[in-house]
């Protein structure tokens, strides 16, 4: 599909994902209007091309939680992608209350889907996560697997999964009662070539510490690169293999057990750190995605590799470590 002069919106379009969205949608000659509450990571970024909506907003009441807001933002575009979610950053350890999170994200999806459909949109692209399978009864999870992320123990939490998997119920209803093309990506933990969102500050400080490190035999999980998603969201826009569908996106190439992401982390730091392995079934959550569906329906594969992830997590922990 040529997106030359088609008029595009991006909420959340200041994040990791949408700023490069953004950017990607622009060299293709696309009008684009964000929507987010603070300008990001597109920061200092100005082009004739490209437009702000919402900035400063509350991110409680403001927003795409705003019906105005949302009116405004998808007045008159062909294209929407939705990559906003308020939850308290990067952390994922959010401080509000869970009530008021699955608020704003669940009526601000609804005020999207809603405007969209009332507006004409061509096309509705929703950004969802792996987060929605939970804890999983098989190691290879496709998109047919049971969705079960009540069950989930770890980071970002159970809530984030539930509000995830919510929104999409939405935008599949929207699709099949209304007719909005939509689709829904359920997308891996991310990295670019400079950060890998596989670890934190918590992990690296907690190694830099030394302190005793415990992890379960058998955890673990894959990235996927930020441009490979971008490059999925394109493949899939107004491809009418793509409306009505979920594709996990990820790169199983990428997996990297928990032991050995620790492994690496004392390396580079030169930590005293010990690592000890125990083996608990109830607590293993290593899943692998299958991404067989999107490469027979859109032809979309991923072409970075483990060594690509082991430099962006070396850079991270660089980083971290400069910054104390």
């Amino acid at each position: 599909m040529r997106l030359s002069k088609s008029r595009a919106l991006v909420t959340g379009g200041g994040g990791f994902i949408g700023h490069r969205l953004v950017q990607a949608l622009l060299r293709e000659g696309c009008s684009v209007r964000v929507l987010d509450i603070q300008e990001g990571r597109l920061k200092g970024t100005r082009d004739p091309n490209l437009e702000f909506v919402g900035i400063g907003d509350d991110p409680l009441h403001g927003g795409m939680y705003d019906r105005s807001t949302v009116l405004k933002a998808v007045k008159d575009v062909d294209l929407v992608y939705h990559l906003a979610i308020n939850w308290d950053g990067h952390s994922w350890r959010h401080t509000s209350p869970i009530a008021d999170l699955v608020d704003v994200n669940v009526r601000g999806t609804l005020n999207l889907l809603e405007a969209a459909k009332s507006q004409g949109v061509k096309h509705f692209l929703f950004s969802s996560s792996c987060a929605v399978y939970g804890k999983a009864n098989t190691r290879l999870v496709d998109e047919e697997t049971i969705c079960r992320p009540e069950l989930w123990d770890g980071d970002p939490g159970p809530a984030y999964g539930i509000v995830k998997l919510t929104a999409e119920k939405l935008c599949l209803m929207y699709y099949y009662r209304y007719g909005l093309p939509v689709t829904v990506f359920r997308i891996e933990v991310v990295f670019d070539d400079e950060e890998a969102q596989i670890i934190g500050n918590k992990m690296v400080k907690e190694v830099m510490k030394a302190e005793p490190i415990e992890v379960v035999e058998g955890n673990g999980q894959a990235s996927i690169h930020v441009d490979e998603v971008v490059h999925a969201f394109l493949l899939a826009t107004r491809n009418d293999a793509a409306y009505g569908e979920v594709f996990n996106i990820s790169n199983p190439i990428t997996f990297v057990s928990d032991r050995q992401l620790y492994e690496l982390l004392i390396q580079l730091t030169k930590s005293k750190s010990t690592i000890k392995q125990v083996n608990d079934t109830k607590r293993v959550d290593a899943m692998v995605e299958s991404i067989k569906k999107i490469r027979n329906r859109l032809d979309w594969e991923p072409k970075k590799t483990k060594k690509d992830l082991i430099r962006a997590i070396s850079r991270s922990v660089e980083s971290i470590v400069q910054s104390g």
